[in-house]
């Protein structure tokens, strides 16, 4: 006779297995991957739109690699299912900054010298004319007179110890450039060769907001908070070509109170408002010239900035040859390293760059120069 055997018990239904938590160095990547996304969209969103944002656009471009470097890194050590994701968001994001890092591959090509062209051009931040850091007025104009070009743009045609001031130095301007044709507003000075047909300073007053107190009350000279950029046209061998020289004011105070003094984020505010004044009336100005164009200066503007991008839509604005690397300031004082260009040169309207380098100045300035070869298209 065979045993029935009796039914065991049913087994238990089957249940989900609890989803396995992030450990917590996923979810720090992938807090440092959403952080990281965020900041890039807030700066392609805000730069040159809102006067608090002026502060980020201090960055070293250069600084922008970093992130999806780390994160593509960071990735490795994620969980799996995260992985990928963060490793797509570290090679969006990088293609994305890679334009605004300030790197010049092009340089790392044959460099074969400076090229033949219609006009030499030199551009130079004189840091306070030859007034700081032991300058002297002989070495000053020796080194101006040594880089024999046609035209030069120079900015800080000033003086001043804790304020800046102007100075009274054309008589020796023109001692030493007889024959030459040279214009001169607020803290501009342009010295050409070839004639001067016309000038105009390009003044922002009115164009700031009601809420800018205009100079700060320590100050009287009000063309040097409002004269900010200096248009000349010249003839060259018959072709009329306008040359801006360009200051643009520095986007927070350099000396003064604290950031978190209350008046320094006024200031911040004031210069941001100047930037967009000065940025405005350039592009109108440049909107309505018929002339070829080259606008050269210290922009006191990395690549991040909106007054670059705002020329880089409208002109060409290269990267100097031989520099893979571009950066012209500091080259002297504050013990920082040279990690910021500030100075630019942008050509457009029949006005196309031949060559273009930085050059350093001798110890004269904590600016590089720029050379500038253009060529100018025949009418």
């Amino acid at each position: 006779m065979t045993a029935i055997r009796e039914p065991g018990p049913a087994p238990a239904p089957a249940t989900d297995s609890p989803r396995r938590r992030w450990c917590w160095g996923t979810r720090l990547v992938v807090a440092a991957a959403t952080a990281w996304s965020a900041f890039l969209l807030a700066h392609l969103l805000l730069t040159g739109e809102v006067w608090w944002w002026s502060i980020v656009e201090l960055i070293p471009p250069i600084a922008l690699a970093v992130p999806p470097i780390v994160l593509a890194l960071a990735a490795i050590g994620a969980a799996r299912g995260v992985r990928w994701r963060v490793e797509l968001i570290a090679a969006a994001t990088a293609v994305i900054v890679a334009p605004m890092l300030g790197i010049n591959p092009a340089a790392l090509l044959a460099d074969g010298g400076a090229a033949e062209a219609d006009l030499s051009v030199y551009s130079w931040n004189t840091d306070y004319w030859h007034t700081e850091g032991g300058d002297t007025p002989e070495a000053f104009y020796d080194h101006l007179l040594a880089q024999d070009v046609d035209v030069y743009l120079l900015q800080e045609y000033l003086t001043g110890i804790d304020w800046v001031e102007p100075i009274d130095d054309e008589a020796a301007l023109r001692a030493h450039f007889a024959g030459w044709h040279i214009a001169i507003a607020s803290e501009l000075v342009t010295v050409s060769r070839y004639p001067i047909v016309e000038q105009r300073a390009l003044d922002t007053t009115g164009l700031i907001g009601p809420d800018d107190p205009g100079a700060p009350v320590e100050d009287d000279w009000d063309a040097y908070w409002t004269t900010k950029i200096l248009r000349t046209d010249v003839d060259v061998d018959g072709r009329i070509v306008s040359l801006y020289n360009v200051h643009f004011s520095v986007p927070v105070p350099t000396f003064g109170p604290s950031p978190l003094d209350g008046e320094f984020w006024d200031s911040v505010r004031g210069q941001y408002q100047r930037r967009a004044a000065q940025v405005e009336v350039l592009v109108e100005d440049l909107a309505a010239n018929p002339h070829p164009v080259l606008v050269a200066g210290d922009f006191n503007s990395t690549s991040l900035s909106g007054a670059v991008t705002a020329l880089r839509a409208r002109l060409d604005c290269p990267d100097p040859d031989g520099e893979p690397f571009p950066v012209s300031w500091p080259r002297i004082r504050f013990g920082l390293p040279a990690l910021w260009r500030l100075d630019w040169a942008c050509a457009g309207g029949g006005a196309t760059v031949a060559d273009y380098r930085f050059a350093a100045s001798a110890g004269l300035s904590d600016h590089d120069a720029q050379h500038i070869h253009l060529n100018l298209e025949d009418r």
